[in-house]
């Protein structure tokens, strides 16, 4: 879906004033769709023409544009000098993306990739370990412009003010002809699916939409228009809450569909593969929404799901003796069909409804990096493929050649040198977000696909769905997955041209290493959270103690790390529940850090109980909800309670941190956010401690504390409070 793209068929980012309309940049470089220089006309027709513009670093003989569509040459194309030093070429280009390079010539030949290009490539070889290397105005940067059909009219948001407070919305709606100039003939406006009644005239090229009365929760204005051709403008999406909550005070959990619950047996099914484990096990969307109570009330804010894309039909792969179905979500076969073991479109849709009536938000993962050889994709567009199947599991194909390797023999590697694939695959994120109202993605294999993947994706999310130029503060989420422990690796996919944020795999590393096995301290941990503080540049990480693709925590701490092969070579038997409560302290103790921690904390379906498993699949058994152990439902509780009052309780989310108490094992931190204040003291050591220590200095006030996990009251003496932390247990106490 393409509504301001169709507008701004090229223009240089940067370059779009605050109405939407295309109009030359106070940047470097600039490619428009209308003329050089004000603010286009929205009621005049559409110009179909495509317009370069780049004003040059050195005093140049001649600027020259080299494209794809015209074989790159450095001549075919000079470019009109139309003020001293800005360069400027008018073409009428057919519908379609193309890449593009300037040339200045003086004494020699500077090519120069445009810095303002909306979209972007990256050319093959380039250093992909590197974002400075393709970054636009970088050596193996290309420019992308993709050239819409000028035919259709096109619908603008041109003004967006959303009063939380009032209960309010104002949107400035526009329509613009399409070539021809033909005017508008029908409008339809809707919210949240409602068409509401609208008296925008015809004749009138602008309207203002004025939404009053708005409870807490998410809205999505959606405006279709047709002309008097009968042609129809891509349909305009606005999104937005109203809510006051924000991804910094979050609690996402991910829910793993098809090992969370079932809610339709309707739907079960086997695919036949070899071992129980890898197979569909029942869980679907159905369940996820009679579950939706649970996860309220473990204080969870955002929901991620499974990839919602249908997978294949049948078993693949080979390992320990056993093969797999797709019942993870990672191989799409279809670019536009739901998994149907999950259950159909509209069962998707009340989910993802549901979940915003509580208030939680819905990302779900992108799968970008391949496809199933079953996808339409592969089978009509070889092309936009790696060749031959390097696997990523030969050598060191996972560094060495990382955007190229394929996970699987039957899983081809999406070839993002290509101009298609780019377009396409974005367009298709585009398009589910818009579709299904998602609040973000979880970005799977980041650094196993070109970074002008995640650059054209952020351009086109902050234009169509944040709607960043015209007044828009929604964050539609972006967060990658990217499998590595140097935390400048993982920074340098972060930034406003690029993803929101990453799980934080460093911290992970360091969390799992101090509560499990005791390899480093709190005080290490500490220093840990800090070097992530200082390496992303202030971005929301998320940070989390298991995912699925790691041996889960508490099985880890009673056996150490099994792998997914036995001595025999088949799939180890399901880990068991440990006997004895170590595993489960370690786990609520590691909580405890964790969800009184800056960013966007991660529970792992299951982790909130303890549940056992060793490495992929175990670390996928089915969830439990009844039955638990006594320790399995203490953590549970413990969890909970933490949950509720991180969702209650801004200082545990966003508190300024001093450090109350520092020892090895014995660590606190007072925490402070306006006028809110915290105290959390984590005894990782065997012995009952009792901490005496003043209040002033560390910002904290005088009088009752309450611990959120005991219900226990504390008051101070004067400037001192006296805190008794038993072993191997935490405290976190609320200034009441």
């Amino acid at each position: 879906m393409i509504w301001t793209l169709a507008l701004l068929a090229a223009c240089g980012k940067g370059s779009v004033t605050a109405d939407d309309s295309a109009a030359a940049s106070s940047g470097t470089h600039t490619v428009a769709d209308t003329g050089a220089g004000g603010t286009e006309d929205l009621s005049a027709p559409r110009d179909c023409a495509t317009v370069f513009r780049y004003t040059a670093t050195y005093p140049a003989n001649g600027v020259y544009l080299a494209a794809s569509f015209n074989d790159w040459s450095d001549t075919e194309a000079p470019m009109e000098e139309v003020e001293p030093g800005v360069f400027e070429l008018r073409m009428e280009l057919a519908p379609g993306a193309y890449t593009y390079k300037f040339i200045e010539k003086t004494g020699s030949a500077y090519w120069v990739c445009d810095a303002d290009a909306r979209y972007m490539q990256c050319d093959e070889g380039y250093d992909s370990s590197s974002w400075d290397d393709c970054r636009p105005g970088a050596s193996s940067c290309n420019s992308m412009v993709v050239v819409e059909d000028c035919a259709p009219p096109l619908l603008h948001l041109t003004g967006l003010e959303i009063d939380r407070d009032a209960d309010t919305a104002r949107l400035e709606l526009a329509f613009q002809p399409g070539a021809a100039g033909d005017g508008m003939a029908e409008v339809a406006i809707s919210v949240n699916g409602e068409p509401i009644a609208a008296d925008w005239d015809n004749s009138s090229p602008s309207y203002t939409l004025e939404l009053s009365g708005l409870g807490d929760g998410r809205y999505a204005v959606r405006v279709e228009a047709t002309d008097a051709a009968g042609l129809a403008a891509e349909p305009l999406y606005v999104p937005f809450w109203t809510d006051d909550r924000s991804w910094e005070r979050g609690l996402l959990y991910y829910v793993f569909v098809d090992r969370f619950a079932d809610g339709d047996s309707g739907l079960n099914g086997s695919e036949g593969t070899a071992a129980w484990a890898t197979d569909y096990q029942g869980g679907d969307w159905r369940g996820v929404i009679d579950r939706l109570d649970y996860l309220e009330e473990l204080g969870v804010t955002a929901l991620w799901l499974t990839a919602p894309q249908d997978n294949p039909a049948g078993a693949w792969g080979w390992d320990c003796e056993a093969n797999f179905s797709g019942y993870h979500g990672y191989w799409p076969s279809s670019p536009s069909a739901v998994e149907g073991h999950f259950g159909d479109e509209a069962v998707l849709r009340e989910l993802i409804a549901a979940a915003h009536a509580r208030g939680m938000r819905v990302i779900v993962d992108w799968v970008a990096n391949h496809v199933h050889q079953d996808h339409p994709y592969y089978r009509d567009h070889p092309d936009w493929f790696a060749d031959s199947p390097a696997l990523c599991d030969d050598y060191n194909n996972w560094n060495d050649i990382p955007e190229t390797c394929w996970f699987d023999s039957f899983l081809p590697d999406i070839r993002y040198y290509e101009t298609g694939p780019l377009q396409q695959m974005v367009d298709d994120a585009i398009t589910w977000a818009m579709d299904y109202d998602l609040d973000g993605y979880r970005v799977d294999a980041v650094k196993h696909m070109p970074r002008a993947l995640y650059y054209n994706l952020q351009s086109r999310v902050a234009e169509e769905i944040e709607h960043r130029s015209v007044g828009g503060d929604e964050e539609f989420y972006t967060v990658g997955e990217t499998f590595d422990g140097d935390r400048g690796l993982l920074a340098s996919y972060i930034g406003a041209d690029q993803l929101d944020a990453q799980f934080d795999f460093p911290l992970y590393f360091t969390l799992r290493s101090t509560f499990i096995a005791g390899g480093a301290t709190l005080r290490d941990l500490e220093a840990s959270f800090a070097e992530s503080e200082g390496a992303y540049g202030g971005a929301l990480m998320s940070t989390f103690l298991g995912n699925h693709d790691v041996e889960r925590f508490v099985s880890v701490a009673a056996e150490g790390e099994q792998g997914v092969c036995n001595a025999e070579g088949l799939l180890n038997d399901p880990a068991q529940p440990p006997a004895w409560d170590e595993p489960y302290r370690r786990l609520r103790l590691a909580w405890t850090w964790l969800l009184t921690h800056r960013g966007l904390p991660l529970i792992y379906y299951g982790d909130e109980l303890g549940m056992p498993g060793y490495q992929d699949p175990d670390n996928r058994q089915f969830m439990r909800f009844e039955g638990l152990s006594a320790d399995e439902q203490a953590t549970l509780d413990h969890v909970r309670a933490l949950g509720r009052a991180r969702r209650s309780y801004p200082q545990l989310a966003l508190g300024e941190s001093t450090t109350w108490w520092e020892e090895d094992w014995v660590y606190a931190r007072a925490l402070s956010y306006e006028d809110q204040h915290a105290l959390v003291v984590i005894n990782l050591s065997w012995d009952d401690r009792t901490l005496s220590n003043g209040l002033s200095w560390a910002g904290l006030p005088e009088g009752t504390w309450t611990d959120v996990l005991t219900g226990e009251r504390l008051t101070s003496s004067g400037d001192s409070l006296d805190v008794t932390v038993p072993a191997m247990s935490s405290v976190v106490l609320i200034r009441t």
